[in-house]
């Protein structure tokens, strides 16, 4: 009887690590997120934010026995590694880039779990953001379930991961609607560098509060204060006709732009996507006539 399992290469293609007697400090002042609390092989999502309180990466931080991991969704290490390196000068860390591995995949459907535990021997699938340690074949492999999509969804890395799964076919863009259905937005493609940690729009996830002081935490902190900010991350529903709009995308509004349209799938026959759009615009509910088309906030 066939399985329902789906796979994709991981999107987590930023992977850099922290380790050295000091990494867990220096991480904690330098990430939105409080890796201090974390209990070893788990991980939390958060943004590394420069002194401006600009988001400079975004991703998750895995913390293990001797080392911080950081692994994010497209090319950031570009930006991230000089910033780690810069500050690790002063301190008793090493910064080791790991992007160029490959080796990892992330496998999703109702099966997933099950898959798990009949190829790799795991006695249970991790629980979210956890990770554990596994072996198939003689070789070793981590498997961490990621909160990328609305379902459960297991990042497996390892030497020859993909050969674990040739009998199932890769997935890619059924991975990238999940992603957009799930509200999960891609640095680089649905916000940037340029971009606050706030605008985002994932508060709860990934920025603590309580933490204390971290660079750019002034920045973030003010902004709590403030109670909002002037634009942000929204899930909506485009209604036009017509081939979908080429992306990204200005929406405006009587002639003035409000926003911007940078993801979009078909999800049960509906244009589903995310956009940044400004305060006043972007309340659950809201429906705008712009000139891409009919444009719906939704909750």
């Amino acid at each position: 009887m066939s399985i329902t399992l789906a796979w994709a290469p991981s999107p987590l293609i930023s992977r850099l690590e922290v380790s050295g007697p000091s990494h867990e400090r220096f991480l904690q002042g330098l990430c939105s997120n409080d890796v201090v609390k974390l209990e070893v092989d788990h991980a939390c999502e958060a943004f590394v934010p420069t002194i401006q309180g600009k988001i400079l990466a975004h991703g998750f931080l895995v913390k293990q026995e001797d080392r911080i991991r950081f692994l994010g969704m497209g090319p950031q290490k570009d930006d991230l590694l000089p910033h780690l390196q810069k500050y690790a000068m002063i301190e008793d860390v090493e910064v080791t880039d790991r992007s160029g591995n490959t080796d990892a995949v992330l496998v999703w459907g109702s099966d997933a779990a099950n898959w798990l535990k009949q190829t790799l021997g795991l006695e249970a699938a991790p629980q979210p953001l956890q990770v554990l340690s596994a072996t198939a074949e003689g070789k070793p492999f981590d498997v961490f379930h990621t909160t990328l999509l609305g379902e459960p969804a297991y990042e497996v890395s390892g030497e020859g991961v993909a050969s674990l799964l040739s009998g199932f076919e890769a997935c890619e863009e059924q991975l990238e609607r999940l992603r957009i259905q799930n509200r999960f937005p891609r640095h680089g493609v649905d916000f940037g560098a340029d971009h606050l940690g706030q605008e985002v729009n994932r508060d709860d996830q990934a920025i603590s509060f309580t933490k204390g002081c971290y660079l750019g935490q002034e920045t973030i902190a003010r902004i709590d204060a403030m109670g909002h900010v002037n634009k942000k991350i929204v899930p909506v529903r485009w209604a036009g006709e017509g081939a979908p709009p080429e992306l990204p995308a200005s929406i405006v509004v009587d002639g003035k732009e409000v926003g911007r349209l940078t993801s979009l799938a078909d999800i049960d026959s509906q244009w589903i996507g995310i956009a940044m759009l400004k305060r006043g615009m972007n309340a659950p509910g809201t429906q705008l006539e712009t000139e891409l088309g009919t444009i719906d906030v939704i909750a």
